[in-house]
Parts: C-alpha cells; structure tokens; sequence
C-alpha cells in the first residue's frame, strides 16, 4: 500500500511513517486501519494488532461524525487536498484525547481515490497546561477583583486597570473614571514628590501611608504597597491600597485617651501639690495688703496673679474629678441668655457686639445646665480674646431635624492657623500666650457627654464653632 505513494524514495517514507514522533496511520476509503505507527499506539492506548481490527470510526468522539462526513465529501469531491484541524478521540480507557489532525487523499493516477493518510499528534497534556494556566489566571483575577484592599496597576504612573475594591475606595461611579488618567490625579498634592522619589519598577516598596483624593474630594489616609509585575507582557506596578482613615482615627482617639488619662492623673496631684501652699500664701498677702497700702500697683499684680492660679487649678480638679451631671429637660435660650448677661461687662469693655439669632419654638434639650453654660463661658471668651479690637460675634440657634438642633458661635478673630487646628483641644496645647490648653478639652468633653458633636472651623478672617445636641 505504501509504495502506491507517490515518493522518490519509498523506503525512507516507510522509515519515517513507522519512526514519526506524531502518530501516523494509513486508512481504507471504507475506514478501516490499513496501517498505524508506534505514535500513534500509544497516543490511543491500542497495541497495532488491536488498531488494525479496528475502523478509524471506533475513535471518532461521536459528537463529531457530522465534521467527518464533512471532511470525506470535500477531499472526495477534490476541494481540497488535505484537511488540518484540532480533533477529539476516544482513548482505549474511553477518555477523550485532543489532537491536530491531518488528513489527505492519496489517488492514483487517473486520479482515482486509493486510501486516505493521517497524522494525528495529541495536544491533550498541551490542552491541560493551558487549561490549568487560564484556571489559575482567571482564579487570581478573582482574587484581585475580591479582595479587601483596592488594587491599581500602574504603567509609567497611568493607572490600566483597578478592582472593585479600589472603585469604592476612591468614590468611583465605574472602573472607566480612573482608567488612562495618572495616579497623580488622586494623590494629594502635598505628597506628589514624595510619589515621585520612589522607585516602583525594580523592587517592591511599602507599606507606606499618603492622602488621595475620593472623586467627591473627600481627603483619606491609605496604606501603600507597590511591587513590580508584567501586565499585558508590559513592565507594571502593582499597587495595593488600604484605606486607614479609621484606624488612624482611632489611633489618635486612643491616643489623646491616654492623655487624657495622664492628665488626669497630673493635674489631681498637681491641683493639691499647689493648693496647699496657695492658701497659705494668698491668706497672709490679703494680711499684709491691709497694713501696707504702698505700692498698691503690686499687690494688684500679685492678687491677680493669685486669682490665676487658683482658676487654673479649679480647671485642673475638674479634669481629674468631673463633677456628676444633673441632666434635665432645658430652654437652650435661657441658658445663652443667662450667659450673655455674664459676659455683658466684658463685651462692653472690649467694643464687642453680640448678634443673636434663636429660631423659634426650639425644643428642650436634656442636659446639665451649668455645664453647658461652661461650655458657652469658654468658647465666648476665647471669641472676646481673640478681638482685642472689637467687632461682632453671631450667635444663631437653629433647629437642624426634628432630633437635633446646632448653635452656631462665629466670630471676627485672628482664627487658628490650619497647621495647628488639629490639635485643638489636645491637653495642655494652647495658642494664648497665657492658656492652659484644658478649657477647650474640657469643653469637648462635656459636649460628648451630652451626645452631641463639634466642629471647629477657622481662617484669618474668624473662627467658627457649631456644636449638634440631640433634642428630647
């Protein structure tokens, strides 16, 4: 059958059908296996003798008899000569096998169909590692995709592709508001150079923390950690993004709680170290102001000086031991009013005017009377400090919802310094001269002790102030 083919040399044809690395088989029109090499035995599992009692039918995969019929009418019909596709057969132990098979019509020559001639190579173990490989990219993009921590990979700083996590993260609408823009269009401009001075591409770098920029202009606090990768066979950096804003917040409220503590702790063994000696000092210069009325102008100093001290320690006892809250149902209004009446002489002195605004019928708060009117004492005459010109102070009290009403305090001051408006009400931080830094803390306290909230918001301009306190 083999020398029917037309080739110069017939017997290194049949060395190299019978040596193939591929399998080979000569095939009769009807079907049957004419001849098979060893490739061709072991791709399927058969010793020769069984392939030779088989037809090339009985290793059709059966859901692929109509592609045969196909094939054998188009080399038939001579619209093609040969035939190369990927294939499936059935092995001895009725597993399918994946091949590239070849077919061709060998004819005579009157052109007259002979036998067909076929290379089958099993691509199976090929087929099977390139499953696995997409199985496990497609289970790593499932764990990008997933995962708790936004992922942006970067090309030169130009952000190709971000995960859910990370859309959510930054305030997107879709992954398209991020695709093809820098990354430096969400990292705070504060930290751009400090970006810049990191070298991404050759060694992974992190954690490290910056500010971005939501799309709605929101400021968060992330952890970084960047590390070179391939994408799209391309040099990249994979970054991760984790979102500390809480925990930082919560760091800092842990923090100032130890201060808090150790404050406490300070100022009750402070407050009674001094009070002591205090006494005894400010009971005999009283005597002796009685008997020497020469330099008057001293003993004012000293007196005042006295009577600082002495509110300073008053301050201090009441962060060590806070006194019991007495809450009950109050008129918001009486209680500004009452401390306005308090502080009239001082806004007189100072050419200061108090403009109010009281909605009406603001409802009763639950509350401790004489501590809010500390609360107001304090914001009011830090306000009245810091106009030592004169000017206005609002004072405007609106209903908010039908839970919560705000007090508004604004006035025309010098205002904190950004830089520093963070730390206000930080124990002992202050930005007068002559301040304790435990008023305001004081004051924050007591605010959060009625479950309510404060803001503080300042420019050189004026300082506003509004505190939130749920109504009865």
């Amino acid at each position: 059958m083999l020398d029917k083919i037309n080739v110069e040399n017939p017997q290194l044809f049949i060395h190299a059908f019978e040596n193939a690395g591929i399998g080979m088989a000569i095939i009769a029109l009807n079907g049957k296996l004419l001849k098979v090499n060893q490739s061709l035995c072991t791709s399927f599992g058969y010793s020769a003798e069984e392939l030779l009692h088989l037809s090339i039918k009985d290793l059709f995969h059966p859901d692929d008899l109509a592609i045969d019929k196909l094939i054998i009418q188009e080399l038939t019909a001579g619209k093609r000569k040969s035939y190369q596709m990927e294939r499936r057969y059935i092995h001895k132990d009725n597993h399918e096998i994946w091949t590239i098979m070849n077919v061709s019509l060998v004819r005579d020559e009157h052109e007259q169909p002979l036998f067909y001639i076929s290379q089958i190579q099993d691509i199976s173990a090929q087929l099977l590692t390139v499953e696995k490989l997409r199985e496990s990219e497609e289970r790593y993009h499932r764990l990008v995709e997933e995962s708790p921590d936004g992922v942006v990979i970067l090309k030169n700083e130009i952000c190709v592709f971000i995960n859910k996590t990370g859309v959510e993260l930054l305030g997107l609408s879709s992954k398209k508001d991020i695709i093809g823009r820098t990354i430096f269009d969400f990292i705070h401009n504060k930290d751009h150079n400090a970006f810049k001075k990191r070298d991404f591409c050759r060694e992974s770098v992190g954690p490290f923390e910056k500010r971005f920029i939501r799309l709605d202009g929101k400021i968060i606090n992330v952890e970084l950690k960047a590390i070179p990768t391939t994408f799209q066979d391309e040099p990249a950096v994979h970054v991760n993004i984790r979102d500390i804003s809480v925990s930082k917040k919560a760091q800092e409220l842990m923090i100032n709680s130890e201060k808090l503590t150790i404050a406490g702790q300070l100022a009750a063994g402070i407050a009674h170290e001094v009070r002591n000696p205090l006494t005894a000092i400010k009971g005999f210069f009283q005597m002796m102001e009685k008997d020497v009325m020469e330099n008057k102008l001293y003993f004012d100093v000293i007196g005042s000086e006295i009577n600082r001290i002495e509110v300073i320690l008053n301050e201090l006892l009441l962060l060590a031991k806070p006194q019991e809250a007495k809450f009950e149902f109050k008129n918001i209004e009486v209680i500004l009013n009452h401390v306005l009446t308090l502080l009239e002489s001082q806004t007189n002195l100072n050419n200061i005017q108090i403009i109010k605004n009281i909605e009406p019928s603001i409802p009763l708060i639950k509350c401790d009377e004489n501590q809010l009117k500390q609360v107001f004492i304090n914001f009011l005459k830090n306000s009245i400090e810091a106009m030592p010109r004169g000017g206005m102070i609002h004072i405007d009290v609106l209903q908010q919802s039908a839970s919560s009403i705000l007090i508004r305090i604004v006035d025309q001051g010098s205002g904190i310094p950004e830089h520093l408006l963070n730390r206000v009400g930080e124990p002992f931080f202050t930005t007068k001269e002559k301040g304790t830094g435990l008023g305001l803390m004081i004051c924050k306290n007591i605010i959060e002790e009625h479950q309510g909230k404060i803001k503080i918001a300042s420019s050189p301009s004026g300082t506003r102030i509004e505190i939130h306190f749920p109504t009865s």
